[in-house]
């Protein structure tokens, strides 16, 4: 179709939904800056576009997807439970049976609660003693920290008990407690240390 036969009102839906090749896109763009007041034709196609995941009807997900994504992925699926009784419905751990480990930092200690593979996740309690550092990190997938009794400085602010924190993927920071702290944590097993 030569450019001349282009017809803005019929590119548009398909511009929407990213569905035009490059030069359609492109001549598009281009009629949206030479006339301006194209534009309230774009906002009307771009509301109707986002109302289209509403409108579909809810399909329930076949029982057999899972091992159909497996055999095309060529993998094992995982081991299933021979009855529901060996599914469990809940982990619980009592403080008092929290196996402490000493952490490759002086001064750090760690009881590990839960550690998922598959999401590459680590959860636990960190306690350090007073005047401790932690080397400098980025998080792969970010890091969750409420502190239970303690301070703890991060990037110059001070922490203590009940406080939340919450750190994005890839930022970077070397944390410190003055007077000793604890804290539960959920972060991601690929965090890379700086140093």
């Amino acid at each position: 179709m030569a450019i001349e036969n282009y017809c803005f009102c019929e590119l548009v839906p398909l511009y929407v939904l990213d569905l035009l090749t490059d030069s359609k896109r492109v001549w598009v763009e281009r009629e949206l800056q030479q006339s301006p007041e194209l534009a309230e034709e774009l906002t009307y196609y771009q509301t109707a576009a986002t109302a289209i995941p509403y409108g579909v009807p809810i399909v329930p997900i076949a029982t057999d997807l899972k091992d159909r994504l497996f055999a095309r992925l060529q993998l094992a699926p995982p081991p299933q439970p021979e009855n529901e009784s060996e599914i469990k419905k809940s982990l619980t751990i009592r403080t008092q049976d929290f196996q402490w480990q000493p952490y490759s930092v002086p001064g750090i200690e760690i009881a590990t609660l839960h550690t998922d593979n598959i999401k590459r996740e680590v959860v636990g309690v960190l306690r350090a003693a007073p005047g401790v550092s932690y080397p400098l990190h980025s998080h792969a997938t970010g890091e969750e920290i409420y502190i239970l009794e303690g301070d703890l400085v991060v990037e110059g602010e001070v922490y203590g008990a009940f406080d939340y924190i919450r750190s994005e993927p890839s930022s970077t920071h070397a944390p410190y407690t003055t007077g000793g702290c604890m804290f539960f944590f959920r972060t991601s097993m690929d965090d890379e240390y700086v140093a």
